[in-house]
Formats: C-alpha cells, sequence, structure tokens
C-alpha cells in the first residue's frame, strides 16, 4: 500500500467550502470511521438546532478531514426577516434564556437523558435478531441527536459566565485575570461526586497492608488479576465495581465510540488509584473543594462590599452572579450525561454487533466495527460479504493519521461572527482563533493563563488516562486537552500544560479549584515536553518554562 503523503492530504484554502477549526480540546486523536460519520455529525446537527430555537444566527456543521474532527461555524440565512431584526430579536431572547439553562437542565432537559441511558444499557441484545438489533442501534443513533440538541442549549449558559466576568474586570480591574473566574467556581457535580468515590476506594487501599503490597508491585494491566487471588482483593474489586456501575460509564475522549469505558476496563480506574495511593492526605478532593467554595465566598463578599454604594451596580452585579453561576455545574454534570455516558451507551449494541460479524467471517476482530462508515455498517452486518481488507486498510491509515499534527484550520476565514455566544465557546471555553508565535527563548512556551500561581517541577505527559500511573504527587501534568474523567488526577499533579482550551475549559476551570497552576492553549506543549525534564509553570502569565532537558 502506498504510503499518503499526509503534508498535502489536507485541502488547501481553495479547495474547502466555509473555514474549519480543529476541536483538538475534545478530539486531539483522530475518529474511527463509524464515530466521525456518528457521534459527530450529530453534535452538529444538534447544536444547530439548539441555536436556531433561541433565533442564533450561527449554524455549525462538523465534519472529518482524514480522521480529524473539524467544525465550521457560520451565518444562517434569515429568510425575509433582516439579520439586524433577527439579531435583536436574538439579543432580547439570550436576556431572558441565559439565566434559566441552570433550572431548565436540572428540571426539565437532565430528567429525560435517564430513561434513555437505562433503556440503552439494561436492553438484552445477545437475545434480538439481527435486524432488532441494527434497528435499536440505529433509534440510539438518532437519540445522538437529541442529547447534542440539549447539549446545545446548556452551551448558551457560557454567556451567562461571560457577561458576569467581563464586568467583574471591567469594575475590579483585578491583578490576576482568572479572580472572576473562582468566583464562579466551588459548586457541587459528578465530578466532585466521582472524586469521592475514588478517595474512599484509595481509602480502603491505604487501611490494608496487603492491598498496599498489591498496589505498589503490580502494573495496572495486572492489578486486577492479583486483587482476585485473595478475599481482601475480592472484596475490594466488588467496591470498585459498585464504583463503576455509576460513574464507570466514561473514557478518555469525548466522541470516539472504540475507546473502552471504565465500566469496561476497570484497569483504567486502576491506574488512577495506584497514583492516588502515595499522595498525602491534602489531595483528598474535599479539601480542594472547599477552598474553592471558600474563595468563591470570599470574592463575592469583597465584590458586593465594594458595590454597596452604587445600589443600581450591586443589582446588575448580583442579576450577572445568578446568570452565570450554573456554568460549572452544568458544564461538569453534562459531560456525564451527553459527552461520555450518552456517547459510550453505544459501544454495547455495536460490540455485539461486531461479535456477530467475527462469527460471520465479516470481519476479524469485534472492535472492527468501528471502522465502518455510518451508511455502509448496517449492509456489511446484516448481508455479510469478507471486508477484512477493507479494514485493514482503514486502520492502517487511521493508524498513520495519529502520528501527524494536523493543521489547526482549514479553509479562508471570513469576518469573525460578532455573537456573544460564539465569543464565550470559541474563544473562552475552546480557546481557539488565536496562534501564538514562537517565543524567541527555545525554552520557553506561551500559553493562556489558566489557572494562577507558578511551580517548578517534573513533566510526565500523559496521552490517555491508562498512564495516570506514572504521575506522582507534585509532578507537572503535561496533557493534549482533559474532561471530567481526568479530574482525580488534579489530586495528584502539581501543576498542569495543555495543548488545548481556553480560560473556560475544563483544565483551567479544575486547575483553579485545585488551586494548580496551569497553562493551557499552548499547541505544542506534548509535542515539545519529556517525562522527567524540570519544568517551571507560570500560570499568571500564561508561561512555561523548560529548565533542565533529561
Amino acid at each position: 500500500m502506498p504510503e499518503r503523503d499526509w503534508e498535502n492530504a489536507f485541502p488547501a484554502p481553495d479547495q474547502v467550502d466555509g473555514f474549519w477549526g480543529w476541536d483538538s480540546i475534545h478530539a486531539p486523536r483522530p475518529l474511527t470511521p463509524l464515530s466521525g460519520t456518528t457521534v459527530w455529525p450529530a453534535l452538529g446537527q444538534g447544536f444547530t438546532k439548539a441555536m436556531g430555537e433561541i433565533s442564533c444566527l450561527l449554524a455549525l456543521d462538523s465534519r472529518t478531514f482524514n480522521y480529524y474532527a473539524y467544525a465550521n461555524f457560520h451565518g444562517v440565512d434569515t429568510g425575509a426577516e433582516t439579520p439586524e431584526s433577527r439579531n435583536a430579536r436574538y439579543l432580547k431572547i439570550l436576556d431572558e434564556f441565559v439565566p434559566n439553562v441552570g433550572k431548565l437542565w436540572r428540571e426539565e432537559w437532565q430528567p429525560t437523558l435517564v430513561p434513555l441511558f437505562d433503556n440503552a444499557r439494561h436492553a438484552d441484545y445477545a437475545s434480538m435478531t439481527d435486524e432488532q438489533l441494527w434497528a435499536n442501534t440505529q433509534g440510539q443513533f438518532e437519540d445522538l441527536v437529541y442529547r447534542w440538541t440539549i447539549h446545545g442549549r446548556i452551551n448558551f449558559q457560557l454567556v451567562g459566565a461571560s457577561w458576569f466576568v467581563d464586568f467583574y474586570n471591567e469594575n475590579f480591574h483585578p491583578e490576576e485575570q482568572t479572580e472572576a473566574y473562582e468566583a464562579l467556581q466551588g459548586f457541587h457535580t459528578k465530578s466532585v461526586e466521582a472524586g469521592r468515590g475514588l478517595w474512599r476506594l484509595r481509602g480502603l487501599i491505604k487501611a490494608s497492608p496487603a492491598l498496599i503490597k498489591v498496589f505498589s508491585e503490580n502494573e495496572p494491566r495486572a492489578l486486577a488479576a492479583a486483587l482476585v487471588q485473595s478475599d481482601e482483593g475480592k472484596a475490594f474489586l466488588k467496591q470498585l465495581r459498585d464504583f463503576l456501575e455509576v460513574y464507570g460509564w466514561r473514557s478518555d475522549a469525548a466522541y470516539e465510540l472504540d475507546d473502552p469505558t471504565w465500566w469496561e476496563d476497570p484497569s483504567i480506574a486502576l491506574s488512577t488509584l495506584q497514583g492516588y495511593v502515595n499522595v498525602g492526605e491534602d489531595a483528598d478532593p474535599d479539601v480542594g473543594y472547599n477552598r474553592a467554595v471558600a474563595r468563591r465566598e470570599e470574592l463575592l463578599a469583597r465584590a458586593r462590599e465594594r458595590l454597596k454604594d452604587d445600589p443600581k451596580k450591586l443589582e446588575r452585579f448580583n442579576w450577572l452572579y445568578e446568570a452565570g453561576k450554573d456554568n460549572l455545574p452544568v458544564a461538569e454534570d453534562h459531560n456525564y450525561y451527553i459527552d461520555q455516558a450518552g456517547v459510550v451507551i453505544l459501544r454495547l449494541p455495536l460490540l455485539e454487533i461486531g461479535r456477530r460479524m467475527v462469527a460471520k467471517g465479516t470481519v476479524s476482530r469485534v472492535e472492527d466495527v468501528f471502522y465502518f462508515y455510518r451508511d455502509e455498517l448496517g449492509d456489511a452486518f446484516l448481508k455479510a460479504g469478507d471486508q477484512k481488507a477493507l479494514i485493514a486498510k482503514r486502520r492502517a491509515e487511521h493508524e498513520a493519521a495519529s502520528k501527524i499534527v494536523p493543521p489547526p484550520a482549514l479553509g479562508t476565514p471570513g469576518p469573525a461572527p460578532e455573537d456573544p455566544f460564539a465569543e464565550a465557546l470559541v474563544g473562552k471555553m475552546l480557546g481557539v482563533g488565536r496562534t501564538p508565535e514562537p517565543d524567541k527563548d527555545p525554552d520557553v512556551i506561551r500559553g493562556i493563563a489558566g489557572s494562577p500561581g507558578t511551580i517548578q517541577g517534573i513533566a510526565k505527559v500523559v496521552r490517555s488516562l491508562n498512564e495516570a500511573s506514572k504521575l506522582q504527587q507534585g509532578d507537572i501534568m503535561v496533557c493534549q486537552m482533559t474532561l471530567p474523567p481526568w479530574t482525580p488526577l488534579f489530586a495528584t499533579a502539581g501543576g498542569l500544560v495543555a495543548d488545548t482550551g481556553g480560560i473556560l475549559s475544563h483544565c483551567a476551570i479544575v486547575a483553579r479549584e485545585y488551586r494548580l497552576p496551569a497553562v493551557v492553549g499552548t499547541l505544542v506543549g506534548t509535542h515539545t515536553i519529556q517525562d522527567g525534564w524540570t519544568i517551571t509553570v507560570d500560570g499568571t502569565k500564561g508561561i512555561v518554562r523548560i529548565d533542565k532537558r533529561t
């Protein structure tokens, strides 16, 4: 098979319509064909539907180029209505809609997701005929659009957070640009719950010399087999399984169906716990949570005291705080129900399809099912026929794609949309639209100040949660991105460097919760820094300095 010329494999600006940005914060690795033609397009459809519901002038197209996820925000046709008239109506709706997003999520939208998950989880796929199994899977593909529509609605909570931050900065001019965001943190979330659960399991290990010995002498992949050798280990595995029944429907990525879940592969959680064993009690997630609560209350009290002689400004401050305060809990909890469980639950019927295709001789491995495109999977499954050569070719292409860094953008940029939602999502959360110039000093990497403070430590490049155990207390975690399943690692790390993300990204938010210096949006951190190097992270200035190469 001739090797693809990856340098010229991506379209030139005149070869693609619109301006497409790589969603490296959620999909830093290439998507398998099935993920790229089910999960990713459903996101664009759902977001567009949600934006249209409140008369936003934007729509979102999502597609893959050489297996990488790219998105294109573009204007919509307003028909007989002038853009100016629609925009005025949209801004009025925003004022009414944004402050209620959190309540709508808790009381109306999130409750509808639970039965979808429960039905998919408890379905007896093995007893279905091929036709029934395919029909069920098709229905779950359609459920993705519904989930992403809800996600599109709650995205507007970012606008409330952005409004609050802008008011805070304009009136108080804080020395640290992250201060206003700290006033929006310290809330109970599913990530807080999961962190407490893991910490409780860590306590069981610490209380048992036998369990400590097992965790200190085995690699993560060997831990389950080692634990099952004793009654104490079996009892621990039962506790772990109970935890995973609730919090194990997650994986490394947001859009990838080929990533095993914690529920399927307990070694991922065991790797995290292995790193937990050697950390001190101050790494208890409740320590960071309580500190974040105290900091939020301190900042709010100080702000209200400064505004007490200006009733109108104080009233505006309180209104904006109410509009923005749900940003963190909604951002964390929607990920549990939509980005994580709402995607990985599809693995259950798809793996059953894969097993049957192996039995028919269609493919060689169960996971080959993820290398079909959506529009060809039905025929490949129901009509059989040897597809091994096709899958081998796609696997080889996908593997080759994983070894490159794709262009951050494709096409020709037009005028930036003047839209508060686009500004909050694309700029403050995703951190895209910026291309920092390389520093003249090769030992300096510039990014976005994500969480204040400065720390020097040993760098550990963590590209997946399977590598969690190599992170020792105080190490600087260098990663492509983080999502809520990564939150427990913040209790071990001394600081963070991320390739992607903006000041409202998950990595930046959680780093501030844990009071860890963090620089996000470096673009090149994981490609430049190596394990064992000594680096300094200045999360106040957004600078990473390489102090010593090993």
